[in-house]
């Protein structure tokens, strides 16, 4: 006997009638935040970053050793 072909397959799915699901939205409650929570503290960047721009200054200190010795070679190996 031979096997059926998919397509037949396809159209006996087709045939057949599904039942649709319907989806009930979800409703989520939006609590507000408490006031205190919301406010915002006086936070003194320079002090919280320190170590951000010690960084920035040893780079800065690093890229610019590195300028005069790039135009001091330039110089020196014409």
């Amino acid at each position: 006997m031979a096997k059926k072909s998919r397509k037949s397959r396809r159209k006996a799915k087709s045939k057949q009638q599904r039942p649709t699901r319907v989806m009930q939205p979800t409703v989520r409650a939006i609590i507000p935040a408490p006031a205190k929570a919301s406010a915002a503290r006086k936070v003194d960047l320079a002090q919280e970053y320190q170590y951000v721009f010690d960084d920035l200054r040893k780079i800065a200190i690093i890229a610019s050793a590195m300028f005069v010795l790039l135009f001091a070679l330039a110089f020196a190996l014409r």
